[in-house]
């Protein structure tokens, strides 16, 4: 067996947590770390205004556990994902050659980790 298959296996042996499950998660959580945001630290409000995290992906052998979720801001979790897959701003060029700084929004796809892995 392939080692890159066996770490498929043991990948998909962890699930996320669905329904009533997730529901109770995330309440504690959201109580644990008292509504804050864990990267901005602004406050959410609950039920909507926050999405729950893994801190350490499932993919990258993350566990479901209370310690490994946190609160994030549906515009920071996006940015966190965005790190995570290995998406990095595109820089774009002006005139004169040089970098131009603020170009807001634009992101460079490309694949994350555990996709390269599974493609090889």
């Amino acid at each position: 067996m392939y080692p890159i298959t066996l770490r498929l296996i043991q990948t998909m042996a962890v699930e996320r947590l669905r329904g009533r499950a997730l529901q109770r998660q995330r309440e504690r959580v959201w109580l644990r770390d008292q509504g804050v945001c864990a990267r901005c630290g602004r406050v959410t409000t609950f039920p909507s205004g926050f999405e729950l995290d893994h801190k350490v992906a499932l993919a990258n052998d993350g566990t479901n556990d209370d310690s490994n979720m946190q609160i994030l801001h549906h515009e920071c979790h996006e940015a966190k994902t965005n790190e995570d897959l290995g998406y990095t701003p595109k820089v774009a060029i002006g005139l004169d050659g040089f970098p131009i700084e603020d170009d807001p929004g634009s992101v460079r796809r490309r694949t994350a980790r555990w996709k390269r892995a599974a493609r090889g």
